[in-house]
């Protein structure tokens, strides 16, 4: 075991082929400035760093107190502490200012030590100093370069997360903080990136392992109850941290980090969505026309096609009775008459319904559907006094569909469970509804506070031309079955909660977009 060498040991001894001329040679080509001073400060000895480091030969300052360096700038406290160090024999190292020949001053890194005297001799001072300037003026840069980003970045109206590799959040600024109030999430980092994930797929992933920016995507974060939706133009980059530690000097010894970036873009989001909403309603109401004409026509062909059935089937039994003789059978020949001028009727009518809307499909994310919708039926839920609570799904995985039909089945379901609560004397009127992922299906309840569908109804109701109360017009009051007739086109599910009391559930589910949940579930 190593034990320490005891303070009262002998130095160790000069090897005999060092000699003294030795030792002042190398002293005197030292890179370091080294001066010797006696007690009082006169220089006694300087070596050639010495003298290019200050502009001074050796001759101008031999014999010259120390203090020929000193800048005025230098505060007064530094020199003591100096001095009180020396008194009490001990060393001093630290930083001053110093002056040059030509009176430039630059940083010097001094370390002064007392030097015992030798053989009843006087006291000397060892100084040793290097020319710290271009180091000082580097961590300065640094420091300035350190507080000018934090500064921006705390007033940056943008918000700013910097993320570790273990995914927390070692970095923010207040604009990201207000976004975690806002969305009331303990960490909208985690919640972006998830939406990012669910977004682009793929696409994230690949940049993820070649550690490529994403620069500018828009996502939408819906809020519970009333509040609006926010949108962000989300970025994305990587970056390393190479370790300071001093094994790492030639290791590669690193730290990866995250960097995003969120622009609150909601203004001019809702100036478009104003702008989008004043064309969808013109839209829909010529769509909601149109559907008026087609149901219109529709119960028509379907009353008049019962009685052309009827009249068919006797003609085809008086064309059997009259047998040889029917050509010239006035009953046969009127039944004939009768039945042919009903199928043209229903043929006019078939040719005067306007043609069903073009479906075009893609990935349609509900809680913008619903958002749709609530905006839509604004007028006719605060004049029938409901109260509306919204939960949507912070992040939604998108469905594939016709966005129009999506926005009419739920129209259409929202629009019937207004109608349920707004009958005279009903005091509760409430409408929830709420988005959810769960097992590769985007789920979608709608509840209302209203009487309810009776057992007995509850498969009639879903059946062309069967109302439970009178029809407001349009595609309203005209049970589900145009809403179960979207939902199948869609590969979804549209059921009643049979177990749901004071009012109606209804819950709609589609399967989620496949390439995000492929995506999702390789991440996961």
């Amino acid at each position: 075991m190593a034990t320490s060498t005891p303070a009262s040991s002998p130095l160790p001894q000069i090897p005999a082929d060092i000699t003294d001329a030795l030792f002042h040679h190398a002293v005197d080509e030292s890179a370091i400035a080294i001066s010797i001073t006696d007690a009082a400060a006169t220089i006694l000895y300087v070596n050639k760093a010495f003298c290019a480091i200050t502009g001074y030969s050796a001759e101008e300052v031999v014999g010259r107190n120390q203090s020929l360096l000193s800048y005025k700038s230098t505060p007064k406290s530094v020199y003591q502490a100096l001095w009180g160090a020396l008194t009490e024999g001990r060393p001093w190292t630290g930083r001053l200012l110093n002056r040059r020949k030509d009176g430039r001053p630059y940083v010097a890194e001094l370390t002064v030590t007392p030097l015992a005297p030798q053989n009843g001799g006087k006291k000397h001072y060892l100084g040793m100093h290097w020319d710290a300037t271009d180091e000082h003026r580097l961590a300065q840069q640094l420091t300035n370069h350190k507080r000018l980003i934090e500064s921006v970045i705390s007033v940056a109206p943008v918000a700013v997360a910097l993320l570790n590799d273990d995914g927390q959040v070692v970095l923010d600024n207040p604009a990201y903080r207000r976004i975690a109030a806002e969305l009331q999430v303990a960490e909208p980092a985690h919640a972006v990136i998830d939406a990012l994930q669910q977004s682009l797929g793929e696409t994230f992933h690949t940049a993820l392992g070649q550690r490529r920016p994403l620069v500018n995507h828009e996502l939408r974060f819906d809020s519970a109850g009333s509040g609006e939706a926010r949108w962000y133009a989300c970025s994305l980059s990587w970056f390393e941290e190479r370790s300071t530690l001093p094994d790492a000097f030639y290791g590669d010894h690193r730290k990866d980090y995250q960097l995003l970036i969120m622009h609150d873009i909601s203004a001019s989001k809702r100036q478009e969505e104003a702008l989008r909403l004043a064309a969808m309603r013109a839209m829909l109401s010529e769509g909601e026309l149109n559907q008026s004409l087609r149901e219109a026509l529709s119960g028509a062909i379907f009353q008049l096609q019962g009685p052309v059935n009827l009249i068919s089937a006797a003609a085809a039994l008086q064309k059997r009775r009259a047998g040889q003789n029917a050509a010239s059978d006035p009953l046969a020949r009127a039944l004939a008459d009768a039945q042919t001028a009903g199928e043209r009727a229903i043929a006019t009518l078939q040719a005067a319904m306007p043609p069903e809307p073009l479906e075009p499909s893609g990935p349609v994310n509900l809680n913008e559907v619903l958002r749709d919708v609530l905006m839509l039926e604004t007028d006719a839920l605060l004049s029938a006094g409901i109260t509306v609570d919204w939960r949507p799904a912070h992040v939604l995985p998108s469905v594939q569909g016709d966005p129009a039909a999506l926005r009419n089945l739920f129209r259409q379901l929202v629009g019937n469970a207004i109608e349920a609560m707004n009958v005279r004397g009903w005091n509760e009127r409430a409408l929830y509804l709420a988005t959810a992922a769960r097992n590769g299906q985007v789920e979608v309840e709608v509840v209302d506070t209203g009487p309810g569908i009776p057992e007995a109804l509850r498969l009639k109701v879903f059946e062309p031309f069967f109302s439970t109360k009178a029809s407001r017009g349009g595609a309203r009051g005209v049970g589900l079955s145009l809403a179960q007739e979207i939902v199948n086109r869609h590969r979804g599910v549209l059921e009643i909660d049979p177990q749901h009391v004071g009012g109606c559930r209804l819950r709609v589910s589609f399967p989620a977009n496949r390439a995000v949940l492929a995506a999702a579930e390789a991440n996961g």
